[in-house]
């Protein structure tokens, strides 16, 4: 658990965010870390994270990263969220900190790394806060409309979400019903897009190669 109480950052904002892979609310201190754990949430090599994880002392003062992370090769990551401007204009306060975390990973077989807004919030994250509104059941009939987009899809071999509602549906309603279970089959990695574009419904998709055997 967080070594201390998360308090409002750089953003002036606090936010506690549904975790699958901590099965509790995960705690951030900025939207800015509240878009990085999404970002961990949905990363397949994320094994587990914890906010707050330790305090390192260097001389008279302590520092607490922000997110220790837990990769499935086995190797752990210390992070710093900072935004770029705030990084930039305080660079000479924050550094003895970040040398303190630097030595302290390398005497405990941690590496240390800073991500910014600039490495953060990129298409892919947009993407992903776009997804995840999709996340829940809400049509009755999702499994069988999945059934029929995954399979569809798996006979065209390649496709667009506009081109493959209307290969799968002649109604519009029904196309207007399928679209929520193709963003939800496309965030849980059943049907796979390049993430790192723009998604839109002219995105080229393709069906997960392990559920070929289905069709």
């Amino acid at each position: 658990m967080p070594v201390r109480k998360v308090k409002a950052g750089y953003s002036n904002l606090t936010a506690r965010v549904p975790s699958e892979k901590l099965s509790r609310m995960a705690d951030a201190e900025s939207s800015l870390e509240r878009d990085f754990i999404l970002l961990l949430e949905h990363n397949g090599d994320v094994v587990t994270y914890e906010e707050q994880p330790l305090t390192i002392k260097y001389g008279a003062l302590k520092y607490t990263p922000d997110v220790l992370v837990q990769y499935s090769d086995g190797s752990r990551v210390l992070f710093e969220i900072k935004y770029r401007n705030e990084l930039e204009k305080n660079w000479e306060k924050l550094k003895p900190k970040f040398k303190a975390a630097i030595k302290y990973g390398k005497q405990n077989g941690i590496k240390f790394k800073i991500m910014t807004d600039v490495e953060i919030r990129t298409p892919y994250l947009k993407n992903l806060e776009f997804l995840s509104h999709f996340n829940r059941t809400v049509s009755p009939v999702e499994s069988s409309m999945s059934e029929t987009l995954l399979s569809t899809l798996g006979l065209l071999g390649t496709s667009t979400p506009r081109e493959l509602l209307v290969a799968c549906f002649s109604n519009k309603m029904q196309q207007a019903e399928a679209a929520p279970v193709l963003w939800r089959l496309i965030f849980n990695k059943n049907i796979l897009t390049n993430l790192d574009l723009p998604l839109s419904m002219y995105s080229q998709l393709n069906v997960d190669p392990s559920l070929g055997d289905i069709f």
